[in-house]
């Protein structure tokens, strides 16, 4: 398992330095101090590594969604942090996000990550919406599938910015306009608190 991480942390930093078609599996092999047949037997394929850092890179991201705060979107507001941060220090987010953007051959993985983090996003909004914590006509499906690509675009944005030095301010703006377009009232001053406390912001 360890020799399996080691092998995926290469790929991810030779697929996030130069791309899935430009990446050579040899030159995987040497950043990852193995030799070609060790990663071979890992991984019999180029596109098999792929998979692997994109496989990877959701249960990375997956993991940050706290599913025991008491507070729907402050949960959220978490978990958007917690992948800010992967996004800087984490080759295998930064690589799998870098795949899913050029599809190809693995598309169908790249949808499906996305599908399924759209639904998991879905969920955590319907519980705001149910606790009363947002008052909108938007249903949970509408903004889960608007978040999430809007999250996406942001981060995207910062890398071609600043290599995402402003990622935290940057999200922390897109949150600050969801609550404004969504928070109940008696829920909004919260919440814009929890933006601040957790970006290092002013609300």
């Amino acid at each position: 398992m360890e020799r399996r991480e080691q092998i995926l942390v290469a790929a991810a930093e030779e697929f996030d330095r130069v791309g899935y078609a430009a990446t050579a599996v040899a030159a995987v092999a040497r950043r990852a101090g193995v030799a070609p047949a060790s990663l071979h037997f890992h991984f019999p394929t180029k596109l098999a590594l792929a998979l692997g850092v994109i496989d990877e890179q959701n249960a990375r991201t997956f993991a940050v969604v706290s599913h025991t705060d008491a507070s729907p979107l402050a949960a959220l507001i978490g978990a958007s942090k917690g992948i800010a941060d992967l996004l800087r220090t984490d080759p295998i987010v930064r690589a799998g996000i870098r795949l899913s953007l050029e599809r190809g051959e693995f598309a169908g993985a790249t949808s499906s990550f996305y599908e399924q983090w759209i639904g998991g996003i879905v969920d955590v909004f319907r519980l705001a919406l149910g606790s009363g914590e947002l008052r909108t006509d938007l249903t949970a499906e509408e903004l889960g599938g608007s978040v999430v690509p809007y999250f996406t675009g942001v981060q995207l944005v910062a890398e071609v910015r600043s290599g995402r030095v402003d990622l935290d301010p940057a999200v922390a703006v897109m949150w600050r306009v969801v609550v404004h377009a969504t928070a109940a009232p008696v829920h909004r001053e919260r919440l814009l608190r929890v933006v601040a406390e957790t970006f290092g912001t002013a609300h």
